[in-house]
C-alpha cells in the first residue's frame, strides 16, 4: 500500500496564506487555495504528505522583492514553500530546477504525487520533472480550462495534451474524469470537500443577514442578487446583506452600499472569518446562474460549504447536487430577481424549528458524504489499486 503523498501546489497552510494576502495590493483568488488547503489535510488522515508549494507571486502586486524557501510541519504535513524570486524568467528557470530536485530527493517507492491539472506552471515544472522517471501522479480535475476566466485556447490546449497520461485521476464530475482521462485510467468521481466551522468561533456582528461569499463577477449573479435584496428591504428593512470575495468591481460596489446602506461589502476576508459569516446568516445564498457548461464541469463548491455551516443554504439549480440535497436547500428556480426574493422571502417566513430541521439534516449529508473522512477514505480505496 502507498503510504505516502507529494502535493504539487500553489496553495499555503491558513496561517501563512493568511499573512501572504498582506502583501498583496490586489489579493489572488483564494477559492483555489481554499479547495487544496482542505484537501490536504483530509489527505493527512490517512498519509504523511509532503507539500511542494509554488506561491503566487506579481512583482508589481506584492511588496516583497522575492520570498526565500521555508519548511514548516503541520501534523501529518510537511510543507516546503520554493524560494521565489522578483524578477520572472529567473523564477520560473529556479522553480523548474528546484521541482525537479525536491521531487527526486522525496519520492520513494511509496509515493505519489498528486497535481492540480489547472495550473500552467505546476504541469510545466512536473512535466521537466518527470521526464525519464517513471512516477505515479493522480491529476486533481478541478474545472474544465475553458471555464477560467480570461484564458486563451493555447492555455486550454497546453493543459489537456500534458495532463492526459497520469496514472489516475480524482475529478469533481464524470465530465471533468472524461475531459482529463481519455484513455480511461483509474478514476473517482469526489465532488467536493466541506470543513465546519469550530464550533467557540464567534459572532461577527449582531445583524440580522444573508450572505454571499466568492466571486463577484457580474457573470455569476452578484448584481441580481444585490437588485433582489433590494426589494426584499422594501418589505424587511431591518435586514442586511453581507457581501464577500474576490474580482469585484470596487467602485459599482461601493456606489451599491452608498445607495443603500443595508448592504455591506467586506471585501476578501480571511477563510475562517468567511465561515464566521456563514455560521450566523439567515441564510448563505449562492445566486450563480445555471449554464450548461458549468454544470458538467463543476460543482458549486460555495453550496456545499454552507450546507456544513448548519445554517439555511439558497442556491440556483444545480443537477448534480440536486440528486443529493433536493429537500435540504432551498432552491431558486434560477439567478433572476425574481426568483432570488422568493427563496429569500421563504427563509425569512420560515418557522425557525422548519429551517433548524432543514439545516441539520444538510449539515449532517453534506459531512457524511464529503466531509474529510469521508473524502480520504475514497481517496484511499482509490490509492490502493494504483501498482
Amino acid at each position: 500500500m502507498k503510504k505516502h503523498i507529494i502535493y504539487l501546489t500553489t496553495a499555503m497552510e491558513k496561517e501563512d496564506f493568511k499573512n501572504y494576502l498582506t502583501h498583496w495590493s490586489v489579493a489572488p483568488n483564494p477559492s483555489n487555495q481554499n479547495f487544496h488547503n482542505k484537501f490536504i489535510r483530509a489527505l493527512a488522515i490517512n498519509y504523511k504528505v509532503d507539500v511542494i508549494s509554488i506561491r503566487p507571486f506579481s512583482s508589481s502586486l506584492v511588496d516583497l522583492p522575492s520570498l526565500p524557501y521555508e519548511k514548516k510541519e503541520e501534523g501529518n504535513i510537511t510543507w516546503h514553500y520554493l524560494p521565489i524570486s522578483g524578477k520572472k524568467i529567473f523564477r520560473i528557470f529556479k522553480c523548474k530546477k528546484d521541482v525537479k530536485l525536491l521531487i527526486k530527493q522525496l519520492y520513494t517507492n511509496e509515493s505519489i504525487i498528486f497535481t492540480d491539472t489547472i495550473n500552467t506552471s505546476l504541469i510545466f515544472y512536473l512535466n521537466r520533472a518527470r521526464k525519464n522517471n517513471n512516477y505515479n501522479i493522480v491529476g486533481l480535475a478541478t474545472d474544465s480550462p475553458s471555464n477560467i476566466s480570461n484564458t486563451r485556447r493555447s492555455y486550454t490546449t497546453f493543459l489537456l495534451n500534458n495532463t492526459n497520461n497520469f496514472s489516475a485521476y480524482i475529478a469533481l464530475t464524470k465530465e471533468l474524469d472524461e475531459l482529463y482521462n481519455p484513455y480511461g485510467r483509474l478514476s473517482t468521481i469526489i465532488e467536493g470537500i466541506v470543513e465546519k466551522a469550530p464550533k467557540d468561533i464567534k459572532k461577527p456582528t449582531n445583524d440580522q443577514y444573508f450572505f454571499f461569499g466568492g466571486a463577484l463577477l457580474e457573470r455569476y449573479g452578484i448584481y441580481q442578487l444585490i437588485d433582489a435584496f433590494n426589494d426584499i428591504n422594501v418589505n424587511y428593512p431591518d435586514v442586511k446583506l453581507y457581501i464577500a470575495g474576490h474580482h469585484a468591481d470596487k467602485k459599482k460596489l461601493e456606489f451599491i452600499t452608498i445607495k443603500n446602506q443595508n448592504i455591506k461589502f467586506l471585501g476578501i476576508l480571511p477563510y475562517e472569518s468567511v465561515l464566521a459569516y456563514e455560521k450566523y446568516a439567515l441564510a448563505n445564498i449562492n445566486p450563480r446562474p445555471f449554464s450548461e457548461d458549468l454544470d458538467r464541469f463543476s460543482i458549486p463548491s460555495k453550496t456545499l460549504e454552507y450546507m456544513a455551516s448548519s445554517r439555511p443554504t439558497i442556491s440556483v439549480k444545480n443537477s448534480k447536487l440536486a440528486k443529493y440535497f433536493e429537500k435540504e436547500i432551498v432552491w431558486a428556480k434560477s439567478s433572476n430577481k425574481e426568483d432570488l426574493y422568493e427563496a429569500m422571502e421563504k427563509v425569512l417566513t420560515a418557522s425557525k424549528d422548519i429551517n433548524k430541521e432543514i439545516t441539520s439534516s444538510a449539515s449532517e449529508k453534506v459531512n457524511e458524504l464529503f466531509g474529510f473522512k469521508a473524502v480520504s477514505d475514497k481517496v484511499k480505496e482509490l490509492i490502493d489499486q494504483l501498482d
